[in-house]
């Protein structure tokens, strides 16, 4: 059996587009229980638990899609191949594995110093990334196809998106400590809701930017 390398790319990039878009569809809905007040704290801090966990396959699936969307790339005459393609997936792989470390570390003292590094490299990236796309689109150098480049500017726009997310997320542990106190409970739920609204916001514009992403790497304009 002969298999395309470029094909085989191409079907892990839908594989993995798939689970990016799911995981966010299934962690939307598992965070809509956490506005829940008749459930106790306890069964929604459980469900928030369970959230955590099921944003890692979407989590997951962003990293490996940044070299795989590269790879795919020199087909369509990116210039970056070779020796700056091997760094993207090095650093592509030691930022996977620092993600899941995060995950398993959350709540510790270690788990808090990754989670910094974690955040740090999404906001250094979105901005090479988008710098990128612009570059590319002004000069029409690296990434001759717009379309192309316009997928990079979006890559890191959703990086963005999700450091959005993060903010709100650290918030709602706030929220969910004054929903435990009963002096403060009221207000707490209320931050709660106002929380979860702003996320389903931020799940809603990440949607349409990976659907984005998906139509120009379809169509190609």
């Amino acid at each position: 059996m002969n298999i395309n390398f470029h094909d085989l790319m191409a079907f892990f990039h839908v594989v993995l587009f798939v689970y990016a878009i799911g995981g966010d569809i299934a962690v939307y809905y598992i965070g809509n229980y956490i506005t829940k007040d008749e459930l106790s704290i306890e069964e929604r801090l459980r469900v928030r638990s369970m959230r955590f966990l099921v944003d890692m396959s979407a989590r997951t699936s962003l990293v490996l899609l940044l070299p795989i969307g590269f790879t795919l790339g020199t087909t369509f005459g990116s210039e970056i191949d070779g020796a700056s393609l091997t760094i993207i997936w090095m650093f592509s792989f030691f930022w996977l594995g620092l993600i899941w470390m995060v995950h398993l570390k959350k709540d510790t003292e270690t788990g808090e110093l990754l989670r910094k590094l974690d955040l740090f490299i999404r906001y250094l990236l979105s901005f090479v990334l988008i710098s990128l796309g612009v570059f590319c689109l002004i000069t029409n150098q690296i990434i001759q196809s717009n379309w192309l480049a316009w997928k990079v500017i979006i890559f890191g726009l959703i990086l963005i998106n999700g450091i959005w997310i993060r903010s709100i997320v650290g918030r709602m542990r706030f929220s969910i400590k004054l929903a435990q106190n009963l002096e403060t409970k009221f207000e707490g739920e209320q931050l709660i809701k106002n929380d979860q609204s702003m996320l389903n916001k931020a799940a809603l514009l990440i949607w349409i930017l990976v659907i984005l992403m998906a139509f120009l790497g379809e169509l190609k304009p």
